[in-house]
């Protein structure tokens, strides 16, 4: 396992060639284990999230990668469902839904697996990141409704694309005021992402950690780690991004992919704060540039971070992607 490190990334790391589709056979599980997750297991992530068809930002390979030293993921496929438990060093075990193309007899017996696993660890058995469809699933397994809690703070946001590159009507006064000022001032350039330019981008985002006083210590939340993980695989993850030159210095950043036919989700946004107005045009530029095409874009959750919910409600979300913490009892 590679540690993480706060060394400039130089470069991007190519995707092995061993990373090939494997059989349904390979990918089996006959006994209850569970393993680490690495680039090789990139191609049966995106199998089995393909066939579930996502929704929440949570299930894309390059988040399970990038967060893998946080929550310590771990996976395994039981009756054909990609299942995936977290082991975080400071907060409880917790599965997530299995992954997959799911019906109620795979769910039933990965399910029985899962909280036998969780029973032989001496763990309180816990679900998290459970969408709204997905409650039907543990109804029968909880005695009370008390028992699944609603999780507002990982909800997801969800725009019209059209909203965000347009922003037309009234709502968005203040959005359009902001680049038009921003232009006034400055001088600006779009530059999609390349290999070359990822040192500038870890750049931006140390100097944004910097200006917030945050630190990365052994199990903290440390979104700097995670997303040196996404930018040192950028190329075999397979995700897009772009930058912005400000009066001729990169100064913001921004790295998404598809998450489904016609959503894309953001999993990075990261400016000089200073520069006022800029955020709103990394955030324009980059889905009029890269994801017209999609109806929707996933910006994520805002952790119950005040300034952050104040931001993304602000660009008017056409819905939210509620999601469930759920503890069985039966």
């Amino acid at each position: 396992m590679r540690p993480c490190t706060d060394k400039p990334v130089q470069g991007c790391i190519i995707p092995p060639a061993t990373l090939t589709v494997l059989t349904t056979t390979d990918w089996r599980v006959d006994e209850m284990e569970f393993s680490e997750i690495t680039l090789n297991s990139k191609s049966l992530f995106d199998h089995y999230i393909k066939e579930h068809n996502p929704v929440i930002s949570e299930l894309t390979f390059t988040n399970f990668f990038a967060w893998r030293y946080f929550y310590r993921f771990r996976y395994a496929v039981i009756s054909d469902l990609l299942c995936v438990i977290a082991v975080p060093d400071k907060a409880e075990p917790f599965a997530m839904m299995p992954i997959g193309s799911v019906d109620d007899q795979k769910f039933s017996q990965a399910y029985q697996q899962i909280k036998e696993y969780f029973a032989g660890k001496g763990w309180k058995l816990c679900f998290r990141r459970i969408t709204g469809n997905e409650l039907d699933y543990f109804r029968s397994r909880v005695s009370s409704e008390q028992l699944i809690i609603y999780d507002r703070d990982n909800s997801d946001y969800l725009y019209n694309t059209s909203d965000l590159i347009s922003l037309r009507g009234k709502k968005y006064d203040g959005k359009r005021n902001h680049i038009n000022k921003f232009k006034k001032l400055h001088t600006y350039e779009y530059v999609p992402l390349e290999c070359r330019y990822i040192d500038e981008c870890v750049k931006i985002m140390k100097k944004w950690c910097a200006d917030r006083n945050c630190s990365c210590q052994p199990g903290d939340y440390c979104e700097q780690q995670a997303n040196l993980e996404l930018l040192r695989n950028f190329k075999a993850l397979g995700c897009k991004g772009a930058l912005i030159k400000v009066d001729g210095e990169f100064a913001a950043f921004t790295v998404g992919e598809m998450l489904n036919d016609d959503t894309a989700v953001i999993h990075i946004e990261k400016a000089d704060s200073s520069i006022d107005g800029l955020y709103t045009v990394i955030n324009q530029q980059f889905v009029m540039n890269d994801w017209s095409g999609t109806s929707f874009i996933n910006r994520e959750q805002d952790l119950g971070i005040e300034g952050m919910r104040k931001a993304k409600l602000s660009y008017q979300p056409c819905r939210m992607i509620d999601k469930y913490t759920i503890y069985p009892d039966i």
